[in-house]
């Protein structure tokens, strides 16, 4: 039940933690026909073998959806609230240490349902999915790059396979070569 984790919350967004935990994002939207009833979403941490809920906050004040959360090699999980405000949090710390409203410069992230934002390479890349197109998160200062525009808005995305990167457009599968996306 949505009780047992927190009342009138939905989770939008989930990332497995190092030390069998999960941090969760919410959201306030409610199902088809439903009412909102939370004020702002949070972030939250869930120990999966009690099942209990450790810690939650509403780290971004204001927010009403964690978007698309993934965790970098070195433990830092990076995320996006309501497609514009990108951040990074400590999950040890429980703390937010970046955050940044990017929708002026980049626009809003791809939106769908389970939007896969995120795409990790296996070297420990992530690129960014925005809704025009592809950017990648400098993990030493947070920042992010832009690498690429797409032809069109990018609904759904995002796995990395064979050194590219695959998103959707509409009922069309595109990909970048992400080889080609790091020498410009």
């Amino acid at each position: 039940e949505h009780t047992d984790i927190l009342p009138n919350h939905s989770t939008m967004s989930l990332v497995a933690l190092r030390d069998y935990r999960l941090l969760g994002g919410t959201t306030t939207a409610a199902g088809t026909g439903g009412e909102r009833k939370a004020i702002q979403a949070e972030l939250y941490i869930l120990d999966i073998a009690s099942r209990k809920l450790e810690w939650h906050e509403a780290v971004l004040p204001g927010v009403q959806e964690y978007s698309d959360l993934c965790i970098s090699p070195d433990g830092v999980v990076y995320g996006f609230a309501d497609r514009k405000i990108f951040f990074a949090f400590d999950p040890v710390r429980k703390k937010l240490i970046h955050s940044a409203d990017v929708e002026s410069q980049f626009g809003r992230t791809n939106a769908q349902q389970g939007p896969r934002t995120f795409v990790q390479s296996p070297d420990g890349t992530i690129y960014i999915l925005f809704d025009a197109g592809i950017a990648r998160i400098d993990q030493a200062t947070h920042g992010i790059e832009w690498l690429a525009d797409s032809p069109d808005r990018i609904w759904s995305g995002g796995v990395f396979y064979g050194g590219r990167i695959y998103f959707g457009i509409g009922s069309h599968l595109y990909s970048y070569d992400a080889g080609r996306l790091n020498r410009q």
